[in-house]
């Protein structure tokens, strides 16, 4: 079985230190691995899902007490998947940024889609961050910016890609 591990040989030619397959495979020249994108399509997926899951349970689904609505008890779970699935997420960002994205901002493709993209999941990370340490008026507006804009981010990431699976 072959390991993640890819030798100086792999990427350079015999000819030139010119990318070879192996490079623009993984590197930045060409597509990702198909093991990285199945990763990061999973988590992209765990990460909206249980998102917009915890979203129609709050706020359509409580139970209505004699003191007042009661949170939905599946809410603690979605959280715990929520939070866990996002920092594999960010864990990814951060890998795509270095590869992906700065192997390719000099081609242009696709260049606004994913400016989109990144931009939505950095403002995403940060509400996020502001939801869970924060409190008032500060948290009521990150949480409104954070449950907006992470229910339409998938819009971005399939239109992103759709056209790159279509060049």
């Amino acid at each position: 079985m072959r390991r993640g591990v890819v030798r100086r040989s792999e990427f350079e030619s015999t000819r030139g230190g010119g990318r070879t397959q192996a490079a623009s495979r993984n590197g930045t020249g060409g597509r990702m691995s198909a093991w990285l994108r199945a990763a990061i399509f999973t988590l992209a997926a765990m990460l909206w899902l249980s998102g917009v899951v915890w979203l129609a349970l709050h706020f359509l689904v409580r139970q209505q007490t004699p003191f007042g609505p009661l949170p939905n008890p599946w809410e603690p779970v979605l959280m715990r998947i929520h939070g866990a699935s996002a920092i594999g997420v960010v864990f990814f960002l951060g890998w795509i940024g270095a590869e992906h994205v700065i192997g390719r901002w000099g081609k242009g493709r696709l260049r606004f889609s994913g400016v989109l993209l990144a931009s939505s999941a950095a403002l995403l990370a940060v509400t996020g961050y502001a939801l869970y340490y924060s409190v008032g008026e500060i948290h009521d507006v990150a949480a409104l910016i954070h449950d907006w804009i992470g229910a339409f981010t998938i819009v971005i990431a399939l239109v992103h890609w759709r056209r790159v699976r279509a060049r």
